[in-house]
């Protein structure tokens, strides 16, 4: 019929006996080799009508075309093969086929889905990025899991818009009345940070709406899972607060042909540092960590690095002859200092372990790094080094500013310090994440130290990226901090993570205040009420400009790390950190035990 009609269309429906003729001719060939180069391929035979979607479209458009080159090439090579033929009924003739099977295609789809679709389905609505809802629509739509009446988008720029589709009804500000006046009984997250899943969770509760977290798309695809209401570590911290982006060209510039030490590199933080430098046009990474295991592990995931050498290390940063031999074997250009002692309770009763760690391990790769010319060094810091309250909080502290004292000092030299201070990573070993998953998984309570507690949050990958980009930056000493929104009340963490196992705080799991640790802050900050702090290049990157350091920290530093080499008393190392100018101030809060019923 295609043939046909593209006479038709070319001799304007008035088909001269010569030229009908030459269309019965061209019509035999084209119905012969047009099934055979579509049929003989196995996307064009098993392609389903039930699914078909412009990818089947594209591939039918391929398999098609070798027939219509191959006409136009006999009739080019070899006019007297066959009956003359005007080149453009040839082009006509591919154009009108593709439409023509498209058409049906299509029409047989629509057919099958309007009397394959439950008429009973929930009304859904997805709320999520604009990246990841149209992935999210396909995927409900083809389920047939639920009626998507609408999107909501956290880009307050796609209201009005349509996806997939769809159309943007608002932004999660709104959702409440969106969830009113469209009747909806399910929300569908699909790649919402996290503060939009926990208001999507707040507004759906009150309304006695079902909420659901759409799984990743390698899930979807390896058909491991469908919409559901369980809640894992990846799918809570599934794209971040925000999605994941590409390295940005600096700091793809930066690492270029580079060798680069990351110490710390079998940690959580570390390990993803590992990850994404991997993907850089490194010449050779340096993974240096003190566990054997994870090193291990880190080394078969990460493999031979496109044919680049990974070196895995076993030592510990305070040991100088290893730090020294690696710095002299591999004249690391970047160091990505994450290793350090973190976990809060834990150093209050390790203090000679924190120091020795997390300040002599810290001059030990510093001093190093100026030694044998290195270009850039980046020490992963905390938010709990803001006026710390506990061991560990302090002992960063203490780092941070060894860190800007030796950048002082040699400022004449190649090495650019800086330090990159960020607060709790979501799904990190001992995080808050796990712990909650657990003591839900056991029927709970789940336990928190304080109603009033609040803390900032970012996933990992996140995080590592930021700090990427960071280390770009020409610094001199200078910290640097990633937005990292708004802090967040762990109480109401822990409810969400609660709603979103499909379960309702106070009914079926209850929350204890157990009252805070040792060390521990209420709130946590992320500069000092008096410091400077100024944009950078970078939109999601901060700079707070180095202090001074005053002359005597040298002394005191020295003081501090022979105490901790000495084993001296809880009690003693604190008093050295007080003679510190770090602003430690331990405090000493109470709260009473108590279940909190909603």
């Amino acid at each position: 019929m295609a043939m046909i009609y593209a006479y038709v269309l070319r001799f304007d429906f008035h088909i001269e006996p010569k030229m009908q003729r030459s269309m019965w001719t061209w019509l035999c060939v084209v119905v012969v080799l047009r099934p055979l180069s579509i049929h003989l391929s196995r996307e064009g035979y098993r392609s389903t009508w039930r699914f078909f979607d412009v990818r089947d479209g594209l591939v039918l458009a391929l398999r098609s075309l070798p027939v219509t080159v191959l006409l136009l090439l006999v009739r080019w090579q070899e006019p007297k093969a066959l009956p003359i033929v005007p080149y453009s009924v040839l082009i006509l003739e591919f154009g009108i086929f593709l439409v023509f099977a498209c058409t049906l295609r299509l029409t047989r789809r629509l057919i099958n889905d309007a009397a394959h679709t439950p008429v009973d389905r929930p009304r859904a609505l997805i709320v999520g990025s604009e990246t990841t809802l149209a992935t999210a629509v396909h995927h409900l739509h083809t389920s047939n899991e639920a009626h998507v009446l609408g999107l909501v988008s956290e880009d307050v720029r796609l209201a009005g818009a349509n996806i997939a589709g769809r159309p943007v009804l608002g932004h999660p500000d709104s959702l409440a009345s969106l969830l009113v006046s469209h009747r909806i009984e399910i929300v569908v997250l699909s790649g919402a940070n996290l503060r939009c899943a926990a208001q999507v969770i707040r507004d759906a509760s009150l309304l006695d709406v079902q909420v659901r977290i759409l799984p990743s798309g390698s899930e979807l695809m390896d058909g491991r899972v469908t919409v559901n209401r369980e809640v894992s570590i990846d799918q809570l911290t599934q794209g971040g607060t925000k999605i994941l982006n590409e390295a940005h060209p600096a700091v793809v510039q930066c690492f270029n042909a580079r060798t680069v030490l990351i110490t710390g590199a079998g940690g959580s933080i570390g390990s993803e540092m590992a990850r994404q430098v991997a993907a850089l046009n490194v010449e050779r990474l340096v993974v240096l960590d003190h566990d054997e295991n994870s090193i291990f592990e880190l080394m078969n995931e990460l493999g031979d690095l496109n044919g680049r050498k990974v070196v895995p290390i076993v030592g510990n940063i305070r040991d100088h002859d290893i730090v020294h031999q690696t710095f002299k074997l591999y004249s690391p250009q970047i160091v990505l200092h994450a290793a350090a002692y973190k976990h809060v309770p834990v150093m209050e009763d390790n203090c000679c372990e924190a120091v020795l760690n997390n300040v002599a391990g810290t001059r030990e790769l510093a001093d190093a790094a100026i030694e044998f010319g290195c270009e850039r060094f980046v020490m992963i810091s905390t938010d709990k080094a803001v006026n710390p309250s506990s061991i560990m909080g302090a002992t960063k502290r203490t780092a941070e500013m060894l860190i800007q004292q030796r950048a002082i000092e040699n400022a004449g030299l190649q090495t650019h310090f800086a330090c990159v201070r960020f607060g709790n990573v979501l799904g990190s070993r001992g995080s808050v994440v796990p712990i909650f998953l657990r003591q839900i998984a056991a029927g709970g309570p789940v336990t928190i130290t304080h109603e009033e507690m609040t803390r900032y949050f970012m996933t990992i990958p996140q995080a590592v990226q930021l700090v990427l980009q960071a280390a770009t930056l020409a610094s001199r000493g200078d910290v640097y901090l990633l937005d990292m929104g708004d802090p967040v009340k762990i109480i109401d963490f822990a409810k969400e993570i609660i709603h979103l196992s499909g379960l309702v705080p106070g009914k079926d799991i209850d929350i204890k205040v157990v009252g805070i640790r040792p060390g521990e802050k209420l709130h946590e900050k992320l500069w000092r009420d008096d410091a400077l702090v100024t944009p950078t290049p970078f939109r999601e990157v901060f700079q707070v400009q180095a202090g001074v350091v005053p002359a005597d920290f040298p002394q005191l530093l020295a003081e501090l790390e022979l105490a901790a080499r000495a084993r001296k008393s809880g009690a003693e190392i604190q008093e050295l950190l007080y003679q510190l100018p770090i602003d430690y101030c331990p405090e000493k809060m109470e709260a009473t035990p108590i279940a909190i019923a909603n």
